[in-house]
C-alpha cells in the first residue's frame, strides 16, 4: 500500500515507473493527460509560437526520434502530436529538478548511463506491443550548444529489434527558448516530422550486414535523417567531413 501511495505522488523509484510504462494508463491518467496536454499546447502556441509541419498521422506503433537540445523537448514533441508519447530517457533527465514530475506521471523508462539496461528495453518492447508510440532521443544526451551531438547506438538498438515505423523529428529553436542552465524565454520553436520510414528502408544493401554493423549503420542513418529534416548537418557528417578535408 505504501509502495502504490509513492508511486501515485510520482515518488517511486526507477523500477517502480517503469511498471507503471508496462501497463496500460488508467482512465484517470488518461483523462489528466489531455487536458494537460491542450493546456501544454495553449502555452506553447502563444509563449513560444510553436509551429509544427507534418505531423504523423499513423495509427499503430511506431517510433518517434528527435535531436534533444532542450529541457523542453518531450513537452513540446508531446504536443506537436495527437498521439501519446512514452519517452525513453536517461535517468539523469528523468530527475530533472524541473519536469522530472512529467516524466514520471506520463510513464517515461528511465534507462543507466552505463550497465545493463535490459529491463527497460524490454518494458519499451512491450509499450509497442501495445500498439503505443515510443520517444527516443538518440544522441544519449542534453545538447549543451544547440549542436546535434553524435548517436548513441545504445538508443538506437531498440529500433533494430522491432519491425516498426520510424519518424525522425527536428525540433528547431528549443535551446533559444530554454537553454540547460537558463531559464525560458519567448523564442519561435519549430518541429518538423520526417515521413515514417522502416529501418530496412533506411539500411538499404547494407540491412543484410551483421548485427554489430548494422546497429553502427543504423544509429548514423538516423541521426543524419533528423538533420535533414531540419535541414542541418549531423555531427557524424561535419566530422566525416572535417576528416576528409584534414586529410586531403
Amino acid at each position: 500500500m505504501e509502495q502504490a501511495l509513492k508511486d501515485a505522488r510520482g515518488e517511486g523509484k526507477a523500477s517502480a515507473t517503469k511498471f507503471l510504462a508496462e501497463r496500460p494508463a488508467g482512465w484517470l491518467n488518461r483523462i489528466s493527460f489531455r487536458l494537460l496536454h491542450a493546456g501544454s499546447w495553449l502555452v506553447a502556441k502563444l509563449y513560444f509560437r510553436l509551429r509544427v509541419e507534418n505531423a504523423p498521422k499513423l495509427s499503430g506503433p511506431f517510433v518517434v526520434v528527435a535531436n534533444h537540445s532542450s529541457f523542453l523537448d518531450p513537452v513540446l514533441l508531446a504536443v506537436s502530436m495527437s498521439q501519446r508519447v512514452c519517452y525513453l530517457m536517461t535517468v539523469l533527465h528523468f530527475r530533472s529538478a524541473f519536469l522530472g514530475w512529467f516524466y514520471r506521471w506520463n510513464r517515461a523508462i528511465p534507462v543507466e548511463m552505463r550497465g545493463s539496461n535490459r529491463e527497460p528495453l524490454r518494458v519499451a518492447r512491450t509499450v509497442l506491443e501495445r500498439g503505443e508510440v515510443l520517444g527516443i532521443f538518440p544522441e544519449g544526451g542534453l545538447s549543451r550548444d544547440g549542436e546535434m551531438l553524435l548517436g548513441s547506438p545504445g538508443a538506437v538498438s531498440l529500433v533494430l529489434n522491432n519491425d516498426v515505423p520510424i519518424v525522425a523529428v527536428h525540433i528547431d529553436g528549443a535551446f533559444a527558448a530554454f537553454p540547460a542552465g537558463g531559464w525560458p524565454r519567448p523564442r519561435k520553436v519549430t518541429v518538423r516530422f520526417a515521413d515514417p520510414v522502416r529501418i530496412d528502408e533506411l539500411l538499404g544493401e547494407a540491412a543484410a550486414q551483421d548485427r554489430r554493423q548494422r546497429l553502427r549503420l543504423a544509429t548514423r542513418a538516423i541521426m543524419d535523417r533528423i538533420a535533414t529534416t531540419g535541414g542541418v548537418r549531423s555531427r557524424e557528417s561535419w566530422l566525416e567531413a572535417r576528416a576528409l578535408a584534414m586529410h586531403d
